[in-house]
């Protein structure tokens, strides 16, 4: 059950994320405390959970402070950021193989898609919501893995 729930929040957060270019922090805040439920009372998947967090978000924490200081223009939104501490408790720490492969499939989704709405679209300034690519690839590794 908490895992269709998981799934409907999710949908809410990519068609709100593709609409309006932002994440509410009210479904983040709901995704966290199902994300909080579907692990249950397990210290040892409390801890996996916490770990997770951590592991999964570093590298947004590093595009968002660092890249967008360098490019002079946000390079990730801080909900993409938000949105990762829930999946990187779903999902766990499991290996930094997982992790590469996460992160390395999600941009080479989200390049792809931007390679093609450019030439399309014959232009290079435009934004793109990100939060559909983390999504896609999050149910991938969530139901396949």
């Amino acid at each position: 059950m908490v895992r269709i729930l998981i799934l409907i929040v999710i949908i809410f957060i990519a068609i709100n994320d593709i609409k309006k270019m932002i994440i509410p922090n009210s479904l983040t805040l709901i995704l966290f405390l199902l994300a909080l439920i579907s692990k249950g009372k397990n210290i040892y998947d409390i801890e996996n959970g916490i770990l997770g967090m951590g592991t999964y978000v570093l590298p947004f924490l590093v595009i968002y402070g660092y890249i967008s200081d360098v490019i002079k223009k946000d390079a990730i939104g801080f909900g993409d950021i938000k949105l990762m501490l829930s999946f990187g408790y779903i999902l766990g720490y499991t290996n930094l193989l997982n992790i590469y492969y996460f992160f390395i499939l999600t941009f080479i989704l989200a390049s792809v898609v931007g390679v093609i709405v450019g030439i399309v679209g014959k232009s290079w300034d435009f934004k793109m919501p990100f939060s559909p690519f983390l999504i896609l690839v999050f149910l991938y590794f969530w139901w396949f893995n």
